[in-house]
């Protein structure tokens, strides 16, 4: 049986000459972003807008074209992915699949999804369509993830457009997997420390068995440490997720499924972690999956809407007992924004103050 390519060169499934397409993934050679700029002046310099969609997560930026990039601000830039969780960018019309697989590999090798459709041309470019047949949950998904943790070199970054969009609904949710951690008693950071879990695709195994459709590679489980350092930022994050984690190692079955749960009741629930984007044509959005999770809304039916995305392979995931947290470095941060509103708080009761007087004198 040959490939299964739908309309605008969609390959749905493999054929004998591609089942191994897959299996050239591979581990990054370098971290993006480490290293960079810490005030990003090279980024920022082409930046007119920036808008921080919480103080601690999410940045939308506007002014930036992301196929114009200089090799420093793209480095800046991946740090700031790593450090937001999240960034966001309105406009990008001129971001081709070209650009879009040129600005991923600028961070490292692409990886190429062992079963979610693609373009012919273009491998590492997954297609998302909500008019593909029968539908699936990769193209109308709802459920909370990190990209690929079942591969043994899971994706550090995610490049997503969407070209076309509905007219209503079709969000996507990010939260923020550092805060999570940050937010866990001591007791249970130490009890989740020491612990690795097992991600596996068994949920693509599931749909091949039903569907007789062949892959694109072999689909991989991994063990992954349960609590993980971001190689970037240096901070510590929880790294489990509903859709790919199996169960945590060295735990009987009830114990494993409890603490699966209870974090994933967290990631789903906790609204302080999250941020929430609302789509427009040509809008893209970057993420960090070593420190955060995401989940589409399928809201939009009848309407339809259809997405490329390009995923980085990054590199072995690590756990760093000497790792800092977001919360410890978001202390001086937070110090400086709080002083900066007493000082606007102070001039501003002044400037009062003065306008009174002056009234004063005026009606005296």
């Amino acid at each position: 049986m040959g490939s299964l390519i739908a309309e605008n060169n969609i390959v749905l499934s493999a054929d004998d000459k591609d089942t191994t397409l897959a299996d050239r993934n591979t581990f990054a050679t370098r971290v993006a972003g480490l290293g960079s700029d810490p005030e990003k002046k090279a980024l920022f310099a082409s930046v007119t807008k920036r808008i921080d969609y919480t103080p601690r997560f999410g940045t939308e930026l506007h002014g930036i074209k992301l196929s114009q990039l200089t090799e420093q601000q793209s480095e800046e830039l991946a740090a700031l992915i790593a450090e937001r969780g999240a960034v966001f960018f309105r406009d990008q019309d001129d971001l081709d699949y070209k650009e879009h697989v040129k600005l991923g590999k600028r961070w490292g090798p692409l990886h190429v999804h062992p079963l979610v459709p693609h373009n012919q041309d273009n491998p590492e470019v997954i297609v998302l369509d909500s008019r593909l047949s029968p539908p699936s949950r990769f193209n109308t998904n709802d459920s909370w993830h990190s990209d690929v943790s079942f591969e043994p070199a899971p994706a550090s970054f995610s490049i997503l457009k969407f070209e076309e969009i509905p007219e209503a609904g079709g969000d996507t949710i990010w939260s923020n997997g550092y805060q999570l951690y940050d937010d866990l008693s001591q007791p249970i950071k130490t009890l989740l420390e020491g612990l690795t879990a097992t991600h596996s695709s068994d949920i693509f195994k599931i749909l091949t068995q039903s569907s007789g459709r062949k892959t694109f590679g072999k689909l991989n489980d991994s063990i992954h440490p349960v609590i993980r350092t971001n190689p970037v930022t240096g901070w510590k994050s929880v790294y489990v997720n509903p859709v790919f984690t199996r169960e945590i190692n060295g735990l009987n079955p009830v114990e494993s499924k409890w603490i699966l749960d209870y974090l994933a009741d967290l990631v789903a629930k906790k609204l302080q972690y999250q941020i929430r984007f609302h789509w427009k044509k040509d809008s893209v959005a970057i993420w960090d999956n070593r420190s955060t999770y995401h989940t589409g809304v399928p809201d939009f039916r009848p309407y339809q809407r259809r997405g490329v995305r390009v995923t980085v392979s990054g590199e072995k995931p690590f756990y760093d007992l000497a790792s800092g947290t977001q919360a410890k470095a978001w202390e001086a941060t937070a110090k400086a924004i709080i002083a900066k509103q007493e000082l606007a708080d102070k001039a501003a009761e002044k400037a009062k103050a003065a306008a009174q007087g002056t009234a004063s004198a005026t009606t005296a």
